[in-house]
């Protein structure tokens, strides 16, 4: 599914969060939106997501605006203070706590199963000890095994350090599988990936 915001702002408290931005990511492609760290990250997700009332301009899924249908199939990845696990906890638990939003089998085995699958034996570490990469390959994974998810938005990944290439081929063979991909990181981590960031926190064309 193509989703476009066109000059989205969000409004905070005392400033904007976000100032107008322009984003157009189309399907089977991973669309780079760089930024400096911050509020905005996680202002613009939401707004992708429609999880957050709009002070200009407009979202649209597939050229609809309905917030509705955005919050059915663009899914939130690891947003911080939004969906992002708990570092305390057991990966585990973030993992059960992720597949079960995704509305899949979060039982011990299940889990266990999905960690399996993407080599990660150590179910009791806290998630915190986690390499960055393997973070954000098992957050993805999980938010695009709910069936009914057609866009991934994943806010600012390189946070937590680490080779950013580690993630991004994970990203790509998500998108090769049909999803719309949307990464969201700092200008340092668009040229360390040397991709084209073609769109930027707080800039309208």
């Amino acid at each position: 599914m193509e989703l476009i915001a066109d000059r989205v702002g969000v409004a905070g408290l005392h400033a904007p969060l976000l100032l107008p931005t322009d984003v157009h990511a189309r399907p089977r492609n991973v669309t780079v939106i760089a930024g400096d760290p911050g509020y905005g990250h996680v202002a613009l997700a939401l707004a992708l997501g429609g999880r957050v009332p709009l002070s200009s301009g407009t979202v649209t899924l597939d050229a609809d605006e309905d917030e509705t249908l955005r919050r059915r199939h663009v899914a939130l990845v690891d947003v911080p203070g939004v969906t992002a696990p708990e570092d305390a906890v057991s990966v585990r638990a973030a993992v059960a706590e992720q597949l079960a939003l995704a509305g899949r089998p979060a039982g011990r085995a299940a889990t266990r199963a999905f960690l399996g699958g993407h080599g990660v034996e150590e179910a009791g570490a806290r998630f915190e000890a986690l390499l960055p990469s393997v973070r954000t390959v098992l957050l993805m994974h999980a938010a695009a095994s709910r069936a009914a998810t057609r866009v991934l938005v994943v806010a600012a990944p390189d946070r937590f350090g680490g080779d950013p290439n580690d993630w991004y081929g994970a990203a790509q063979r998500l998108a090769a599988d049909g999803l719309t991909v949307v990464v969201q990181v700092t200008h340092a981590t668009a040229r360390q990936l040397a991709v084209p960031a073609t769109y930027e926190l707080g800039v309208s064309r």
